[in-house]
């Protein structure tokens, strides 16, 4: 019988039971892929993490739903990637930048540690795409809110991805965000028709004046839900607004969104964006984690 550390980890924020939950499985070198897919059924997470040993990178990860093995998935990557600089797996310098082993390839990613005790990881996204989106009134009614409430002829909607695309929607204040009434049959049809797997509402208007931006991200994959911390859609709405010049330059190194206040699990992405003229050529999204949940795992 194997004996096992198992982790329930809290993303992009410092607090237990914050952020966006995922589940971690250090040392699974030694499980199988069904044996994976039944732990992740019995964490009950949207996605748990296994640690592999990797001799193409200091770190292999491989990620389970409950309901199938997938390429990977952000907050299950920095949170996985915290748990292990916590405890001083990468050896050497407890900072820099290190490469992570997926389905997808060799990944890059940069260990922080911060002057307060934190520990933020740093991961590195797809450079991003663009296109602008016309159906206003088919958005607004999707969310249940009046166009009107909409910011978006100064922002306009806009399709983006950095490795997943999004539908980005901005409101003019931080009450209409929170008083959207998403129709969840509407947001999947939208998603649809415009190739989405989300719809990243956001606003200027923050809840904690640390942050730049506040946002509401209405997923579809595998079904329905609101997600509490969002690391792909938050890099692509950073890479559209440094894109459009809607942000000063300043801000670039390093943006604060927050995200799950009305879920009650307030999260705090980090985004950084490296600009060369008229170019987003790197988009970095980044967060501290903390640790909920500890305990042995036993897998026959």
């Amino acid at each position: 019988m194997l004996e096992l550390e198992a982790l329930k980890v809290d993303v992009f924020t410092d607090e237990p039971l914050a952020g966006n939950p995922a589940g971690l499985v250090l040392g699974a070198d030694d499980l199988d892929e069904m044996q994976m897919q039944r732990i992740a059924v019995e964490m009950g997470l949207k996605s748990t993490a296994f640690v592999l040993r990797s001799r193409r990178a200091d770190v292999r990860l491989r990620y389970f739903t409950p309901m199938s093995e997938e390429p990977i998935c952000g907050h299950s990557t920095i949170g996985a990637l915290w748990a292990l600089a916590v405890q001083d797996a990468f050896g050497g310098s407890p900072g820099g930048r290190r490469r992570l082993e997926t389905v997808l390839g060799i990944l890059p990613f940069h260990v922080d540690p911060r002057p307060d005790g934190r520990t933020v990881i740093w991961m590195t996204q797809k450079r991003p795409l663009f296109a602008e989106v016309e159906d206003v009134a088919e958005v607004a009614a999707a969310l249940g809110v009046g166009a009107d409430k909409m910011f978006h002829e100064e922002f306009p909607l806009c399709r983006a991805s950095t490795g997943v695309p999004c539908l980005l929607v901005p409101m003019r204040t931080l009450e209409g965000v929170e008083r959207l009434d998403p129709k969840g049959a509407a947001i999947e049809e939208l998603a649809r028709e415009h190739e989405v797997n989300a719809v990243y509402v956001y606003t200027w208007n923050v809840v904690d004046k640390d942050s730049t931006l506040h946002a509401r991200c209405f997923a579809v994959t595998p079904d329905f839900h609101e997600d509490p911390a969002s690391a792909l859609p938050a890099g692509a709405l950073c890479a559209y607004l440094a894109h459009n010049d809607l942000v000063p330059r300043h801000r670039y190194e390093e943006m604060v969104i927050e995200q799950g206040t009305w879920v009650g699990r307030h999260s705090k992405l980090l985004a950084r964006i490296e600009k060369r003229g008229s170019a987003i050529v790197k988009v970095e999204v980044g967060g501290s984690a903390a640790v909920s949940l500890s305990g042995r795992l036993y897998v026959g």
